[in-house]
């Protein structure tokens, strides 16, 4: 199986290289790095005694390592530990003021041999901006934010052990990305605090059940990067 999946890796990279050649416009992008702290709380079986039932709940916690290692079925690939998630946000020329992507790109980053590789995972767990509202002071010329939004977001993983939904609060820094030196964009970050339901497999024996769903989301990292499309 990690044969196979070195195979593929081999062929995304020179497919990727192929795609740099033939590209004819350059974009830039906000690239961030996504840290999930959740825990799931799912119905056991019941106990009982001579005079009471008991309702028993269990709790199982899902982390970015448990997220990848979900997605890696989805797309053929054996991650390694060192992957990560990252929410990729593309930024509009000339618009102005510069609006917040609402559909962010979700990648695993790994490396292979030295080589840095993106999988795009969106059709599987995807991000959506409802609401973000500032507070802000921006300089126009040159561009420089500083001040705070309260933003919404929601994530959602439809995979095969796994489909849940996401909602959360943030207030968030916002502050200024830079590309080469040159003011490019505005960007957020902060921890969402979330909350959430659907099913997750909470171990091999227990199967997918129906979980509820709590905690933290951290959006980090002021990263601008060209990107060939």
């Amino acid at each position: 199986m990690r044969n196979t999946a070195k195979l593929i890796l081999v062929g995304a990279l020179l497919a990727a290289g192929a795609a740099q050649l033939s590209a004819q416009n350059t974009v830039l992008k906000v690239v961030q790095e996504l840290r999930f702290k959740l825990t799931g709380y799912y119905q056991m079986s019941p106990t009982e005694n001579d005079s009471t039932f008991f309702r028993n709940a269990g709790k199982v916690t899902i982390s970015n390592n448990d997220i990848i290692n979900l997605l890696e079925a989805e797309v053929g690939i054996i991650f390694s530990s060192d992957a990560k998630l990252l929410l990729i946000s593309e930024i509009p020329p000339g618009a102005t003021p510069i609006p917040v992507d609402s559909a962010p790109t979700i990648v695993v980053r790994d490396f292979f041999q030295g080589n840095k590789f993106d999988t795009d995972v969106t059709e599987y767990f995807s991000a959506k901006i409802l609401s973000s509202i500032e507070d802000t002071k921006i300089n126009k010329n040159p561009l420089k934010a500083n001040g705070t939004s309260y933003d919404v977001l929601t994530f959602e993983m439809n995979v095969t052990q796994a489909s849940f939904k996401l909602q959360g609060f943030a207030k968030m820094q916002v502050s200024t990305g830079t590309y080469e030196h040159d003011p490019k964009t505005i960007i957020h970050t902060g921890k969402v605090d979330s909350t959430g339901s659907g099913e997750y497999q909470v171990s091999v024996i227990g199967g997918v059940v129906p979980v509820s769903l709590t905690g933290t989301i951290q959006i980090s990292g002021h990263d601008v990067k060209a990107f060939e499309e």
